[in-house]
């Protein structure tokens, strides 16, 4: 029906809760859009699973160890080169973020509530956060 130049890639987006606090990290100079802040992403690997991708991608850009909870939403990025899939990710083990310089160039512990407080986000993200989680997500 549609005639896409590229097939579509797919990422994940690990929605790490601690508590009542959410892990935002803002993009390093040298990934795609500089200065954003978001949820940790990345792209599937080979035949990983979702799951998979989720505990690999955390692990290599804060060095934390996390539990897929459940997928919460599944979306489209604005020039649809990725298909991101959203999880709820639970904290394993102590909150001791350790990022990796050329992905993360500054993190923060963000209460649900003050995400709109988070300056540099994208508009998705901004509206999943504010429709899409407090529906989707179970303690």
């Amino acid at each position: 029906m549609f005639d896409c130049p590229h097939p579509l890639r797919h990422a994940i987006v690990a929605v790490i809760e601690n508590g009542d606090r959410i892990l935002m990290v803002e993009r390093a100079a040298t990934d795609t859009y500089p200065g954003y802040w978001s949820a940790v992403t990345g792209g599937l690997d080979g035949d990983e699973t979702q799951e998979q991708a989720c505990v690999r991608e955390v692990a290599e850009e804060v060095g934390l160890k996390v539990r897929p909870v459940r997928k919460l939403w599944e979306s489209l990025t604005r020039g649809g080169h990725f298909v991101l899939h959203w999880w709820q990710c639970e904290l394993v083990g102590d909150d001791k973020v350790t990022p990796e310089p050329s992905e993360v160039s500054d993190w923060r512990w963000v209460k649900a509530s003050d995400l709109h407080e988070v300056p540099i986000m994208f508009s998705d993200s901004r509206w999943f956060y504010a429709e899409i989680y407090p529906q989707t997500r179970r303690p």
